[in-house]
């Protein structure tokens, strides 16, 4: 496992090697541009290499061959704008669930935006105990710490938060609006594209931390799917036409998640409400809803300043602040 400390200079180096575009570019150089001595500059190259990194070594110097489809934190880390998301990366190649690591890190006082990222989930979950399929090296699957300083009764807006910044990055890449199916999808075209799994560690009124989880597919196809999955899911590529750099990806939503976040704090979801209203794909429609054994048909029609979901049926108005919903 590669340490917090020896990622940022992991970073630095390879962050050099994306300045040369592809031009060989010597030891001197490496380290002037780094600043880090060449000893340590060398160790950096090893590791980049045999982590999957295509770099040659000529006499020339050394050429980063391509841009690596592969999430390291150095990779991920280089370039990053945001300054607290994704400053601490745990990456691995497979694990049963992000989550579930993502929990003993903060219960082990990792700090706030600590960010778990994993090629590939075994375990993958999703609300209500689905699984979330997670096949190796196509999506995004990870989940990072927070420490949100709110009362607990803003919880539920956080998914929220979260799936608004997810919808900016999709229509970056796509061309097209992306959709929030309330309380946790993200849509492409009527298709799900992206989900989200808060859970929380509290004390009585009080939140010790968070943990956002969050998948994506991003590069999937539609043979990439299970049979039940290829009617409802979707993934970027699919929408773009394109393969997408998965690394570039989470840094873009890393950084539009920090904004969003930093506000939620600052003014509550009313800063996002005119925006969540517009990209809603419930509101003003038909919908019914699965409270554990209770099913109710109603017609959504509004948000509460937590994020709760207002609905308007034969006994009246309602607030559901948790739920399966589906479109009729």
């Amino acid at each position: 496992m590669v340490t917090p400390s020896e990622s940022k200079i992991h970073a630095l180096v390879f962050s050099a090697f994306r300045e040369s575009h592809g031009r060989a570019i010597s030891l001197d150089d490496l380290e002037k541009k780094s600043g880090v001595e060449k000893a340590v500059v060398k160790n950096s190259i090893k590791y980049l290499r045999e982590s999957g990194v295509e770099i040659d070594i000529a006499a020339s110097g050394y050429t980063l061959s391509s841009l690596p489809d592969i999430i390291l934190p150095p990779v991920l880390q280089a370039g990053l704008k945001s300054r607290v998301m994704g400053r601490e990366v745990h990456c691995y190649k497979s694990v049963s669930s992000t989550n579930e690591l993502a929990k003993r890190l903060a219960d082990s006082n990792a700090p706030e935006g600590a960010l778990v990222i994993s090629e590939k989930q075994t375990r993958g979950r999703g609300r209500l105990g689905r699984s979330w399929h997670s096949p190796s090296g196509l999506g995004l699957y990870f989940s990072i710490i927070l420490r949100p300083q709110l009362d607990f009764t803003k919880m539920p807006a956080l998914s929220l938060v979260a799936a608004l910044s997810i919808c900016r990055v999709l229509d970056k890449y796509t061309g097209e609006k992306s959709l929030i199916k309330w309380p946790n999808d993200c849509l492409l075209k009527g298709k799900k594209v992206a989900g989200i799994l808060v859970e929380l560690s509290a004390e009585l009124d009080r939140v010790s931390y968070a943990i956002l989880g969050i998948g994506i597919n991003v590069n999937d196809g539609p043979n990439d799917f299970p049979s039940r999955l290829k009617s409802k899911a979707t993934s970027i590529c699919m929408i773009a036409g394109k393969k997408i750099d998965r690394a570039e990806l989470l840094r873009d939503f890393l950084y539009e998640f920090e904004k969003s976040y930093s506000n939620f704090h600052r003014y509550g979801l009313r800063f996002l409400g005119p925006e969540l209203v517009k990209r809603s794909a419930v509101l003003g429609q038909k919908i019914n809803i699965t409270l554990g054994k209770k099913k109710i048909v109603a017609t959504a029609i509004g948000f509460d300043q937590n994020g709760a979901l207002r609905i308007r049926d034969k006994n009246g108005v309602t607030i559901i602040a948790a739920g399966e919903v589906s479109l009729r």
